[in-house]
């Protein structure tokens, strides 16, 4: 793992030749952090870039390998085009339905507001139904909230200037994401472009550096990029699609929604958990028991299935890490990069535990296996 000094640098004295290397290491790591420093306003923008570009690796060398199989002539930039436009097309369309549902829904929530200023917010049938306090409960909200008194007094602060700003406010969020929705897909079009010239560049400078740990780190931290992608997105479509169905076989109101929100939360641990588990609260507020009760048994059974099952398959032996450590990567991931530490923060954490391993100098898998293997025939090779 010692570095070999450079060509122009071999004729010098190792003294020199090693005082070389080490300022030329300095001033490496100085330009980065000035680099780091420069691009801080887009490193989120970039990250994002990275780990789509790292996921969606192996269908893009299988594209480019394909395209030179058959010797296809063409721009080169068609094949990186197409899967950034087909990236952004798969981010963006769930982004629309929930545009278009919100749209549909603010309508019908300004028509309630409006009535409910005007003759209050009716009792709901089920309050009265409550064990214990259903009584007390319904009498009180019939005496404060159900007249147009109390209707008032509760959303008299609702009016046509708070929904105005409140509109304003989403306007402006919407257009932050779409710049750096926007940043991102062009940063990813430029990674797969030169895709190959920078995973040998990264994989180079990893080798000059660290030897074959250097490479065998790069190579790992892709794997776990990819196992992270792979076990997060994937199985969260998955359980969030089906869970979708259960929705809307037992009428759950707005189940589109529903099921793309199952999706998001279906990333973090215990999320999706949680949405099946308003949904089923929903069902009981509107007195089908037995719907809620179907709903949450089903939601269990796919979760249960997913993360104990298929989530393990996906993920293979990419992410040696304990569920403990596993559960600080996530959550610590997300509150540090936002939704992209969903992924980085488990890579990252395995990379960790992978220098660890190499610093406490333990064996790699393959010789482990390998010494058992000697262990076992041992016997049979001094017997004979």
């Amino acid at each position: 793992m010692t570095e070999q000094p450079p060509r122009e640098l071999a004729g010098q004295p190792p003294d020199e030749a090693q005082a070389h290397i080490t300022q030329m290491r300095l001033l490496v790591a100085l330009l980065t952090l000035v680099g780091l420093w420069i691009a801080r306003s887009f490193l989120l923008e970039l990250a994002w870039a990275v780990t789509l570009a790292v996921a969606l690796w192996p269908l893009y060398s299988r594209a480019i390998g394909s395209r030179r199989r058959k010797r296809r002539k063409g721009p080169r930039i068609l094949i990186p085009l197409g899967f950034t436009l087909g990236t952004g097309l798969v981010l963006m369309l769930p982004l629309a339905i929930v545009a278009v549902e919100a749209a549909r829904d603010s309508q019908a929530a300004v028509e309630w507001l409006t009535l409910a200023q005007k003759n209050g917010v009716p009792t709901p049938g089920w309050v009265f139904h409550l064990p214990m306090l259903g009584s007390r409960i319904g009498a009180w909200w019939q005496a404060h909230l159900a007249n147009p008194k109390g209707g008032s007094q509760l959303l008299g602060s609702l009016n046509a200037s708070s929904v105005a700003s409140w509109t304003g406010a989403v306007a402006a969020q919407v257009a932050s994401r779409s710049m750096f929705f926007a940043v991102t897909l062009l940063a990813l079009f430029l990674i797969l472009r030169d895709a190959e010239r920078l995973a040998d560049n990264a994989v180079g400078t990893a080798r000059r550096f660290y030897g074959e740990f250097g490479e065998r780190f790069v190579n790992r931290v892709g794997e776990a990029v990819r196992a992270a992608v792979n076990g997060t997105v994937l199985v969260a479509i998955g359980e969030g699609t089906l869970i979708g169905l259960a929705y809307a076989v037992t009428n759950v109101p707005r189940p589109v929604l529903f099921t793309l929100a199952t999706i998001a939360v279906a990333m973090l641990p215990f999320g999706a958990w949680a949405a099946f588990g308003v949904a089923t609260i929903v069902l009981v507020v509107q007195g089908h028991l037995a719907a809620a009760i179907g709903l949450f048994v089903f939601g269990a059974a796919v979760m249960l299935i997913g993360d104990n099952l298929v989530q393990p398959a996906l993920i293979g032996n990419s992410m040696e890490l304990p569920f403990l450590w596993t559960f600080v990567a996530t959550f610590g991931g997300l509150e540090t990069f936002g939704l992209v530490g969903l992924f980085v923060g488990p890579a990252l954490m395995a990379a960790l535990f992978l220098v660890w391993k190499e610093w406490l100098g333990l064996d790699p898998p393959e010789k482990r296996r390998r010494r058992r293997l000697l262990r076992r025939r041992a016997p049979a090779t001094s017997d004979s």
